[in-house]
């Protein structure tokens, strides 16, 4: 603690900047007028007790009262969270407050114009759907918010689909626009909610297998409504994700990351260079993409690309590769060393 000198004068500043006189100081800390002043004039320090009340009637940290000085960090720091706190309170009921004027509006229209409730319901989950955007409904939420804000935004679209659906007695496109909106939250927030969990390691091959899971359920439910050849259509499924797949494999692996970046080019290139193979073989057809002919663009051309395509994709892996190899044997070296 400062000096007793330093201590009373800065005592003496505080309580002046209240407009309070030693007996008011006095009568809210339950002392007598002179100790205050033994205080001020520098003769005495308070009781170790009334610290915290002290600070509380002078609106002083204990910081600032122990070392006789402002504290202007902490003051900033304290304005700045009430500030963010006042937006933050501002961000969220400025829409809810319009979301709400607008659902009422919209009630009153609908029973006034139509006699009944109808297309309300299709406003009230809208509203829903746009309320878990903004503001979000993770403002309820202490951890986990990014979950929290996918399950409950991707509840409220099926919410909204579903009230559309049965609105234009459309039901049998609202479980596909359900997985297909699924496949969308776990391509993009997949990875990233995995990224804190036990499976962090495999959040990428996880993810890509999950789309490709709902991709076959997708396919078994179109078939329902749009009978199509279902077996073709899953193995044709399955091998374009293979690469993907592969990918995610290589990456959890530990070695060196330009061989593993050389490895994922080239069996993507070879994968996806017979795709017109596999669909020809599966689904019957002979289209003959893959004529190459370099004399002959205008009937060739989709061969020739291909070709180049596939010969450019597996000299750049060759070349990744052959830097991986050249860095492990540097570091092998180098341990030798």
């Amino acid at each position: 603690m400062t000096d007793k000198k330093t201590f009373g004068s800065f005592i003496k500043i505080k309580r002046t900047e209240k407009n309070y006189s030693q007996k008011d100081l006095a009568e809210m800390l339950f002392v007598t007028e002179g100790a205050v002043s033994k205080w001020e004039r520098g003769v005495s320090y308070p009781d170790i007790t009334l610290i915290s009340d002290i600070c509380r009637v002078l609106d002083i940290s204990e910081h600032e009262l122990i070392t006789a000085s402002i504290d202007t960090e902490t003051r900033k720091m304290k304005h700045e969270a009430r500030k963010f706190r006042a937006i933050r309170g501002t961000w969220f009921w400025i829409p809810t407050i319009s979301y709400g004027v607008a659902l009422v509006t919209c009630f009153i229209c609908n029973l006034a114009v139509s006699h009944t409730l109808s297309w309300f319901f299709v406003v009230l989950t809208a509203l829903i759907c746009a309320y878990t955007f903004v503001p979000t409904v993770t403002c309820f939420f202490g951890s986990k918010k990014l979950l929290a804000f996918c399950v409950s935004t991707y509840l409220s679209i099926c919410l909204l689909l579903f009230t559309c659906a049965v609105y234009t007695d459309g039901l049998s496109w609202f479980l596909t626009a359900c997985i297909g909106t699924l496949m969308g939250y776990v391509l993009l927030f997949g990875p990233i909610l995995l990224s804190n969990s036990n499976y962090s390691r495999y959040k990428f091959l996880l993810s890509f297998t999950i789309i490709c899971v709902l991709t076959i359920v997708l396919l078994l439910y179109v078939r329902i409504w749009n009978p199509f050849r279902l077996v073709p259509a899953i193995l044709i499924t399955c091998y374009t994700f293979i690469p993907v797949i592969l990918c995610t494999i290589i990456c959890t692996l530990r070695f060196d990351a330009f061989l593993k970046t050389g490895i994922c080019i080239a069996s993507s290139a070879v994968m996806y260079y017979f795709t017109d193979y596999v669909v020809d073989m599966l689904f019957g057809t002979n289209e003959n993409s893959y004529q190459v002919n370099f004399n002959d663009w205008q009937q060739c051309l989709e061969g020739n690309i291909y070709l180049i395509s596939l010969i450019s994709l597996l000299f750049v892996s060759v070349i990744f590769v052959g830097v991986g190899i050249f860095r492990i044997c540097k570091t092998k070296s180098r341990f030798i060393l």
